[in-house]
């Protein structure tokens, strides 16, 4: 059995979630950018290999922050059409955007474990 809610929660909930995107959007240029002089600054292999390797988890997040924010949006305009077609939208209630969600805390902990691993990174190669 699925949870429904009000859809002034679930839009609060979905620009909760667009909100952290967008910040680990910034983070995540704050840290490329320290990448970048990491790597300026180091010519060992060891360091080389370490920068490629956080370069493609970089990427790869860049890549996630998009998708994610994209179905957030998406999501987002799908219950304002629901609401929109119906003058009583606001009282209905809607299923839980549980599947979101689930995305939404793996993403939080997978982010956590790379700023957590990168951080590491810099206090060992500065």
């Amino acid at each position: 059995m699925s949870s429904k809610k009000h859809i002034t929660e679930l839009h609060t909930e979905i620009n909760e979630w667009k909100s952290k995107v967008n910040f680990v959007k910034d983070e995540l240029k704050t840290f490329q950018d320290q990448l970048a002089s990491v790597s300026a600054q180091n010519t060992a292999q060891e360091i080389k290999i370490k920068v490629g390797h956080f370069e493609s988890i970089f990427i790869r997040q860049d890549e996630v922050n998009d998708e994610l924010s994209h179905e957030l949006q998406i999501t987002d305009n799908e219950l304002g059409e629901k609401v929109k077609g119906n003058p009583a939208g606001d009282r209905v209630l809607f299923d839980d955007l549980v599947e979101l969600r689930d995305k939404i805390q793996v993403f939080e902990k997978i982010w956590s474990e790379n700023k957590t691993d990168f951080r590491r990174f810099l206090s060992e190669s500065l």
